[in-house]
């Protein structure tokens, strides 16, 4: 064993028994047994004689470490995916609105445009948007798509190879 100093303490014998039986059944010495018991005890600040209070600070212990960590994982997707979330949509909605305008003018110049033309070219011109609305559909489509398999790749909490070089330029 170790050489430090040895201190005595006395146990009733109830106490005792279940101390023995306790450590013999963990596969310990009686006096290593007690002392890891107290080293439990005064390391969390738990009154051994209060059972019913120990087992409530030791789960109120478990709930405030485990809420610690859920808040941690939320703010961690609160800077990656969120915040990348936030960006894309900002940029999408600002796009969108430029384009809405430009569609507006587009359109009053069109409207203009169309009264000149006779009943062949404004069927020819029917055909032809037609056409360019069928390829912008496939196209949104297929870019749809090949962004959905990308956030599928790089999943939540991955992070792309751009975004750690972007990271690592930062420091």
């Amino acid at each position: 064993m170790n050489t430090e100093l040895r201190k005595r303490v006395t146990l009733d014998n109830n106490a005792h028994r279940k101390a023995e039986a306790a450590a013999t059944e963990v596969g310990t010495s009686l006096g290593v047994y007690a002392s890891a018991a107290v080293e439990y005890f005064a390391t969390r600040g738990l009154d051994p004689r209060e059972t019913e209070a120990r087992e409530g600070q030791l789960i109120m212990q478990q709930i405030k470490k485990l809420g610690d960590r859920v808040f941690g994982f939320l703010q961690e997707q609160e800077r990656t995916l969120l915040t990348a979330m936030l960006e894309e949509m900002l940029c999408t909605r600002i796009t969108l609105d430029r384009l809405l305008r430009l569609n507006e003018i587009l359109v009053s110049n069109l409207n203009a445009q169309l009264e000149t033309l006779s009943e062949a070219q404004l069927q020819r011109q029917q055909q032809a948007l037609q056409l360019l609305r069928q390829r912008n559909e496939e196209a949104v489509e297929k870019q749809v798509k090949e962004a959905l398999e990308a956030a599928r790749k790089e999943g939540p909490g991955k992070r792309s190879k751009t975004a750690e070089a972007a990271a690592g330029q930062g420091q």
